[in-house]
């Protein structure tokens, strides 16, 4: 079941990739990249949904729920754990108080 994840998965990202590099968003190089990263992740997220519902033995809309909770929460550990870091944001520069000026009388 983790080769069909794979395949939907993977189709789903370079339909997704395919628009990015048209739209010059990123190039093809990262549109691979992340093809084969999203793959990879929903073959593995269904992979290991399928053995823990089997072991189990849950059976009819309980698999179901159990596989859609399963597969999710892999997915996200996979999104989470392979994400790019990110830049610290830079901190806004704070206002410097203008300074007071006396008028002569």
């Amino acid at each position: 079941m983790g080769g069909v994840g794979a395949i939907i998965g993977g189709t789903a990202a370079a339909a997704k990739n395919i628009r990015r590099v048209k739209d010059a968003e990123i190039n093809r190089e990262e549109a691979v990249r992340n093809t084969i990263k999203e793959a990879a992740g929903a073959g593995l997220a269904t992979a290991a949904a399928t053995a823990v519902v089997g072991a189990v033995g849950a059976t009819g809309l309980l698999s179901l729920v159990g596989i859609l909770a399963m597969a999710t929460g892999t997915k996200y550990l996979w999104d989470a754990t392979t994400a790019p870091e990110k830049a610290p944001a830079a901190a806004p520069k704070e206002a410097k108080p203008k300074k007071e000026t006396k008028s002569k009388p």
